[in-house]
């Protein structure tokens, strides 16, 4: 049996002055494709295969998890701003299958 260490995602996160890079800050301007764009930079496919919390970074954890809640909400809102699914036919396919919502694995 593999031994896994005690963070596997994101370790840095958790680290003490970790600041957060500024391409994955969002504004009050900033539409649904920015945040997904932000989503996916900062490890949202990654997010949605988290079985146990405890081994990823607590910061991050929350941060992608705050960010996951306002799309879901519509904090950002849809406009004329394009949004290219940015990872693998197959990973589409994996996250469509886990029931993930359509607007985190469809091009607008």
């Amino acid at each position: 049996m593999i031994e896994t260490p005690d963070k596997v995602g994101y370790a840095e996160w958790d680290n003490a002055g970790f600041v957060i890079p500024d391409k994955l800050l969002l504004n009050g301007n900033s539409s649904l494709a920015d945040a997904l764009n932000v989503f996916y930079a900062a490890g949202g496919f990654d997010f949605f295969n988290v079985v146990d919390p405890d081994k990823y970074a607590s910061s991050w954890l929350e941060f992608i998890g705050g960010l996951y809640a306002d799309i879901e909400d519509e904090v950002y809102k849809h406009d004329d701003g394009h949004f290219t699914f940015p990872l693998s036919e197959e990973e589409r396919k994996s996250l469509m299958e886990q029931g993930v919502p359509e607007k985190f694995t469809s091009d607008f």
